[in-house]
C-alpha cells in the first residue's frame, strides 16, 4: 500500500471510523431502490377552467326559469385502465345562483335551500363520477351516459344523466345533464303566490376542463 502511496488506516487516525465509512461508501456499488420504494408515477387529472350550471325549474302553472351559476370547481383523476370511474368531485356554491330576480333569489337561497344551515345545504358536490362507455383516446367527439352521486341539501343519492365530451387542442368540452326530484333531497315545494315549481328539475352543467396541473399554474 505504501509504494502505491496511500497511507494505511488505523484506529485512532485522524478521522476516526467516520473516515473509514465514508471511503467504504465511496467505494461500495450502488444498491438500485427497490420498486416498491420509488414514488408513483403522478396520475394525469383534469380540472374546471370555466363553466357553468343552469337549473330549469318548471312551474305549476306553465313555463320556466332557470337558476344560473358560475360557480363550478373540481378536478377528476383519469381512470386507472380498464376502468370508467374518475376519482375526484365537483362542487358548486348555491348561494350564487341567480334567478334573474332578487326577491326569488332570497327565497331560493334561505326558505328552500337552506344555505346558511352548513357546508352540506352551501354546496352541491358530485362524486364517484362512472362513465358507461369510456373516453377513447383519440376522439373529437363522445356521447354516453355517466353516473354519480350527488350531496345536496343534506342528502346523498345516486344519479344518472347524459354526457357529451369533445376534445379540442389541451382541453375537453364537457356537457352533462340530469334531473332530480326536489322531494327525494328534502327540499319541500317552491311555492309563492299561487304559483309553484314542479318536484323534478333538469341540471345542465358545461365546463371545459384541461390538464390538472396547468390550471394549478394558472395564467402565465
Amino acid at each position: 500500500m505504501r509504494a502505491l502511496g496511500v497511507r494505511p488506516w488505523r484506529w485512532g487516525s485522524t478521522g476516526g471510523t467516520s473516515g473509514a465509512l465514508v471511503a467504504l461508501t465511496a467505494l461500495a456499488p450502488a444498491v438500485p431502490v427497490p420498486s416498491w420504494a420509488q414514488a408513483a408515477p403522478a396520475v394525469p387529472s383534469w380540472a374546471v377552467a370555466s363553466g357553468d350550471v343552469r337549473v330549469r325549474c318548471r312551474l305549476t302553472v306553465g313555463g320556466a326559469f332557470e337558476a344560473v351559476t358560475s360557480s363550478l370547481a373540481g378536478t377528476l383523476q383519469s381512470p386507472a385502465s380498464g376502468t370508467v370511474s374518475y376519482p375526484g368531485e365537483f362542487r358548486v356554491d348555491l348561494a350564487t345562483l341567480d334567478t334573474g330576480i332578487n326577491l326569488r333569489n332570497e327565497h331560493l337561497w334561505h326558505n328552500y335551500l337552506q344555505v346558511e344551515h352548513g357546508p352540506a345545504f352551501r354546496h352541491a358536490v358530485l362524486s364517484d363520477i362512472a362513465l358507461e362507455a369510456p373516453l377513447p383516446a383519440r376522439t373529437g367527439h363522445h356521447e354516453t351516459t355517466f353516473s354519480g352521486t350527488l350531496a345536496f341539501h343534506g342528502v346523498r343519492r345516486a344519479i344518472v344523466g347524459e354526457i357529451d365530451l369533445r376534445r379540442r387542442d389541451d382541453r375537453v368540452r364537457v356537457e352533462a345533464v340530469f334531473t332530480l326530484s326536489l322531494d327525494a333531497f328534502g327540499i319541500p315545494p317552491p311555492r309563492y303566490l299561487g304559483i309553484g315549481v314542479r318536484d323534478v328539475i333538469e341540471v345542465t352543467v358545461r365546463f371545459d376542463a384541461v390538464d390538472g396541473e396547468t390550471a394549478a399554474e394558472g395564467p402565465s
